[in-house]
């Protein structure tokens, strides 16, 4: 059974072996589907230089926009803060072609943690074709739930860093860092 809204909270070390692997810059960045944080928390364990804002559509969650990322309209609410220099979530994977449209409309670099196999799709080849991102591929399946991995292969995907679009493999993660994330879920 699936959680609502897909609140699934991104392993820290998952965004570590992005920030290991990609020169992102500093400045502002958004997180449109911050949840419960853990993509800030990992880049904040990493990166002091970053000033955060902060989108969710459950107000609970106490970011600093409540808002439906996606939803017609809703940009207008944040658009004074744009342009974002980085643009980065791990979004509902239902909706993830809505909030990579999004992102580029608001940021310089967008970078959205996705399956492997979103790629793999005819509704969103021409997309893709337009804007192909240079892909990060996680090694290791995290486990968003504490109760095994991911059903399928992950990676960073990654627009408009100003490089021809590459695959990379990410750095394998030790078995006790990823173990050390689950506790923390």
């Amino acid at each position: 059974m699936r959680r609502p809204y897909d609140a699934y909270s991104t392993p820290a070390w998952c965004v570590h072996r992005l920030l290991e692997a990609v020169d992102l810059p500093s400045g502002r960045w958004l997180e449109p589907a911050v949840g419960e944080g853990a993509i800030v928390r990992a880049v904040n364990q990493a990166r002091p230089d970053i000033q955060w804002t902060t989108c969710d559509i459950r107000p609970e969650v106490g970011a600093q926009h409540t808002l439906d990322f996606v939803a017609f309209g809703a940009l207008a609410s944040i658009a004074d803060e744009a342009p974002w220099d980085v643009v980065i979530t791990n979004p509902p994977y239902s909706q993830a072609a809505l909030f990579v449209a999004q992102a580029w409309q608001v940021g310089r670099i967008v970078v959205m943690l996705l399956r492997l196999g979103w790629l793999s799709s005819a509704r969103r080849a021409a997309m893709l074709r337009s804007r192909m991102p240079s892909v990060y591929v996680l090694p290791d399946r995290p486990s968003f739930t504490g109760n095994g991995s991911a059903p399928g292969d992950l990676a960073w995907m990654v627009w408009g860093l100003d490089e021809v679009p590459t695959i990379r493999l990410l750095a394998t993660t030790p078995y006790e860092e990823r173990r050390r994330c689950l506790v923390s879920i």
